[in-house]
């Protein structure tokens, strides 16, 4: 009896049961040892019916689940065959030169910066306005490509075990320096968002001469990175690939869902006072009409930061931004300065929040340089540990921040300013490896030190990666003296200064379950060693279940 399912269902479990054999039979599936005579006993139960379908009642729950589990695989490694990555990316660049074509010409033919070409061009109100009466067009089109094309791109990431940086914090890199000229040696595969996704998100919010600007600065910068994206080399050295919260309306409300506690918890440290709700908190800021009312209530102005370049003190930073004609305005009350420090919670923490999802997304850590986004960042994970509560000390103890300039004369020095047509020909060449194994002195002790030494105070692993990283700067400073060549080429000319940060927090959240790997992701040999180094360490810490990371390399 088939107990009223239906034959399409049968059909499907039938094709389940027989992909489960199939699998089997080509060694593609492995069962553990103590499941083994468990599943036996359940894959000799099953009876076919006349017709070579299987008999439903006879297939019980174990190999239902393992059906549906190998059919999820199965169905991953065919997209995989069926679908690499240089097509969908080739597909997209297209797009991109589609439209832009004109601009990136004369970028190229007057060896301009993307901002240069991009400033002139927004001057021009005629294009200014057509732009703006077909972007929604565009902005729709560019949906659907990535409604389409994304999984492809996530599979092949996800099951990807190259180390991998989720490019974070900002619209896009900046046109001054190449994402993977600044990290190409630490790490295999830099993950960019989509330019028109981000930027147009901005459409309707900034006025229009500054969002043509702003989208044609970061789509030309984007298609300077084509040949790099679609060099056909595995791993990938660069993915387009958006948040998928980008293109989604429903990831846009479940990032905000998700937000609410640590933008009450960003308000609730400013203010120093409850918010029950983002009604509460709307409510409460739209009654701060000027600044000493704003400063009247605000009991922590130290995180009242717009902008870290402009130095401290939140009243100045409030002032400054206020006076900004350029400002990214808050959408409502515009001009209220309590709104605008809302905006702050309300914008900030979804856009950190977000780098995070996507790193454990694509099992990658967020790569950060824009230092205003990165201290977003390290605020998120301290009020993400254990439900922070700004009055504990002793929970404020699991967060760690490291920004590796401090106490540093000329800042921390990586070798981050290397050319793309060396970091090609290592790549081409399979070099990798062996770059890697010489830049591992002096700086691999940073992957080792916190996921074995991690306990309840965080002060030991800041000790521990600052002893690493000293390690680190003599090395560099021996590749000065010595004039270390790799592969046949002097790297001194390739050290750049600046700030180098690690972030981590330990926090109790279930759903971190598929968090990135910590340190590891900095790209340096003894990475396989840290999924091992973890299980011990979870021993030790019996509440404490991931870590969540993020690295900034900011170049002074």
């Amino acid at each position: 009896m088939d107990n009223g399912f239906d034959e399409d269902y049968i059909s499907s479990l039938t094709d389940r049961v027989f992909l489960i054999k199939s699998q089997l039979e080509a060694g593609k599936l492995k069962i553990a040892g103590h499941l083994i005579d468990g599943f036996k006993e359940s894959f000799n139960k099953i009876r076919l019916r006349p017709d070579g379908k299987v008999d439903p009642a006879t297939v019980d729950g174990r190999i239902r689940a393992m059906g549906t589990a190998v059919n999820h695989f199965f169905e991953r490694d065919e997209i995989k065959k069926k679908y690499n990555i240089i097509d969908f990316q080739e597909t997209y660049f297209r797009i991109l030169f589609g439209n832009f074509q004109q601009f990136y010409t004369d970028l190229i033919k007057h060896n301009a910066e993307p901002y240069q070409v991009a400033s002139v061009i927004s001057k021009d109100k005629t294009f200014v306005e057509h732009l703006d009466q077909i972007f929604p067009d565009l902005m729709s089109h560019i949906k659907e490509f990535w409604d389409a094309a994304y999984e492809i791109g996530e599979i092949h990431l996800q099951d990807g075990e190259q180390l991998k940086a989720n490019f974070a914090g900002d619209l896009f890199p900046s046109y001054k320096e190449n994402a993977v000229s600044s990290t190409g040696l630490y790490i295999d595969t830099m993950i960019l968002p989509c330019p028109i996704l981000r930027v147009g998100r901005l459409h309707g919010v900034t006025n229009k001469e500054h969002f043509c600007f702003l989208l044609l600065k970061h789509v030309l910068t984007c298609m300077t990175y084509r040949d790099l994206a679609l060099e056909d080399i595995q791993p990938a050295i660069v993915l387009v690939l958006p948040d998928k919260r980008d293109f989604s309306n429903d990831g846009n409300e479940y990032l905000h869902e998700r937000s609410t506690p640590f933008i009450l918890s960003h308000a609730r440290y400013l203010y120093d006072r409850e918010f029950e709700s983002i009604d509460n908190l709307y409510e409460f800021s739209k009654s701060l009409t000027d600044i000493d009312k704003v400063f009247k209530e605000l009991k922590r102005p130290d995180r009242l930061i717009f902008d870290i370049d402009w130095g401290v003190g939140g009243r100045a930073q409030l002032e400054r931004h206020l006076a900004d004609p350029e400002r990214l305005k808050s959408p409502i009350l515009e001009g209220c300065p309590g709104m605008e420090v809302m905006f702050t919670c309300t914008g900030r923490m979804p856009q950190a929040l977000a780098a995070r999802l996507n790193a454990q997304e694509f099992q990658s850590t967020p790569y950060i340089n824009a230092e205003t986004s990165w201290i977003y960042y390290t605020w998120l994970m301290e009020y993400e540990s254990l439900d922070f509560n700004v009055d504990n000390d002793s929970l404020k103890e699991l967060h760690m921040v490291n920004a590796l300039s401090k106490g540093m004369q000329g800042g921390f020095s990586w070798l981050g300013d290397i050319p793309l047509s060396n970091i090609l020909k290592i790549r081409r060449n399979g070099l990798m490896p062996e770059v890697r194994d010489i830049l591992s002195s002096g700086i691999s002790e940073v992957i080792n030190s916190s996921p074995n030494d991690y306990n309840a105070s965080s002060q030991r692993v800041i000790d521990n990666v600052d002893r690493a990283f000293i390690q680190h700067q003599r090395f560099i400073e021996k590749i000065k003296k010595e004039k270390l060549r790799i592969l046949g080429m002097e790297v001194a000319p390739f050290i750049v200064n600046g700030a180098f940060g690690i972030a981590s927090a330990l926090i109790n959240k279930p759903e971190l379950a598929v968090a990135s790997v910590a340190l590891g992701n900095l790209g340096l040999p003894t990475l396989k060693d840290i999924k091992t180094s973890f299980k011990s360490r979870k021993a030790k810490l019996e509440n404490y279940e991931r870590t969540a990371t993020g690295l900034m390399f900011s170049k002074k």
